[in-house]
Order: C-alpha cells, then structure tokens, then sequence
C-alpha cells in the first residue's frame, strides 16, 4: 500500500510517514528523490545496515528523520552527515544504540544539527526488545515499591 501511495507521487513525494524496513527505504530513495521528511514508525534491524546507509545515500535533501524503533548504527549516522546535508531534525530517542557512538561523532551531528538532535538511547549491546522489557520492568518494580505515584503515568 505504501509503494503504491508513494507511485501515485510520480516522484514528488515530499513526506512519508509509516512504517519501512531497509528494502522499502531503499525503493523510496529511488522513487521519492524530492524526499525532505522521513518517519520510520517501524523498527529497524542490524541486518539491515548496509541497505539502510545505501538508502540514507539516495536522500540528499532529507531535512527531517524521525525513527521511533529500532537500532542506529553509527555508519548510519555517518552516512547522514556525509550525504544529507539539509538534515535540521534526527530524532532516534526511541531507538537504541548498540554501539558506541565515538565523541567526535558526537560533535559532529552536535554542531551539525543543533537542537534539532535527540540521541538514541544507550543499548549496551542489548536487543532493543530485550532493553525495552528491562525498562517496563524496572518500572513495574519502581511501582510496586511505592516510589512512583501511578495516577500521573498510567
């Protein structure tokens, strides 16, 4: 449905939103050339990184990248920096990153970006599925002590 969504845009598709794995984001730098905002509401996997950095090289105007799950890689990082240029926004806050993320990556994608930057969370070489069930659960027993008042977050 979506490659169909994004053929009706017979090449000026601006905006996706939805989900996408690596051959879906590859199909979309070749059909969508004109993409400036991207958000992957699906996970991405570390199996998929050598299609994601190939996608991310197809996407030279990309101003906006939201990925809600998954994994970032540093090449893909890397790849955002060297081949989007306008990139104002990268939020991976719900993501996870299995790798460390050297520090003058992390300068560069500062200085780059801005504000615009939210950073994945620190996976620790962790699947993302299992760090995120850490996380509930860490929260459940926070609960059941008594330290969190649950009216406010449930």
């Amino acid at each position: 449905m979506a490659r169909a969504a994004v053929d009706r845009s017979a090449g000026r598709c601006e905006s996706y939103r939805g989900r996408a794995d690596a051959d879906f984001l590859i199909y979309l730098g070749d059909s969508a050339p004109s993409l400036r905002s991207l958000h992957v509401t699906s996970s991405l996997y570390r199996g998929e990184g050598d299609l994601v950095t190939a996608a991310i090289k197809k996407l030279p105007l990309l101003e906006q990248l939201a990925l809600s799950r998954g994994i970032v890689k540093k090449e893909w990082l890397v790849a955002l920096l060297e081949h989007c240029p306008r990139l104002e926004l990268l939020d991976a806050g719900g993501c996870v990153a299995l790798e460390l993320i050297g520090k003058r990556l992390v300068e560069r994608c500062e200085s780059r970006i801005g504000k615009g930057l939210r950073w994945p969370q620190r996976g620790d070489g962790v699947c993302p599925c299992c760090a995120m069930r850490a996380q509930i659960y860490s929260l459940r027993s926070v609960i059941v002590r008594g330290c969190l008042d649950t009216r406010n977050y449930f």
